[in-house]
């Protein structure tokens, strides 16, 4: 229905167009509003992952070792200095293996993981592919298994069985 009183709408006719235009506005809001409830819904459900890949010194790791009970110790020294003593529990992964890098990847990247070595330096470089590989916790030890040891972590020696 339109009318025309003296060539402009009618106040009804204004009237009708500002409430349809205003319910336009109102759906159009309901709508944006109902899409951006449901994916920040989505968006909390999702459970985020922690990634940790750092380094700490011989006083943090005894924390850890302390307060983690399921962290993996990985010395990642030669065979013989192994032997010659490493921390309780720990696995000897020599970084010098040429299937160093395939035994990385054997590994769950989603266990934790504490590395060490003789100073840090084969630790570090462990700790970074590791970061590559997508594991989500890795400590590295900078200070190296002596001055692990003398901080009163648990030292064997011998191989693991």
């Amino acid at each position: 229905m339109l009318y025309l009183v003296n060539g402009n709408t009618s106040a009804k006719n204004l009237s009708m167009n500002k409430l349809l235009f205003i319910g336009l506005l109102g759906v159009t809001c309901l709508l944006s509003c109902e899409k951006n409830t449901v994916s920040s819904e989505n968006s909390f459900s999702q459970k985020e992952e922690t990634v940790v890949i750092r380094s700490v010194d011989s006083r943090e790791a005894k924390e850890l070792l302390e307060q983690e009970k399921d962290i993996v110790l990985l010395d990642v020294r030669t065979p013989d200095e192994f032997e010659l003593g490493h921390l309780a529990g720990a696995k000897n992964m020599d970084f010098h293996a040429s299937d160093f890098g395939q035994q990385l990847q054997d590994l769950n990247p989603d266990e934790k993981y504490m590395l060490y070595c003789a100073v840090g330096g084969r630790s570090g470089k462990t700790m970074q592919m590791m970061e590559n590989l997508g594991f989500k916790q890795v400590y590295n030890v900078t200070e190296g298994f002596t001055e692990l040891s003398s901080n009163g972590i648990p030292v064997e020696k011998g191989k693991m069985e």
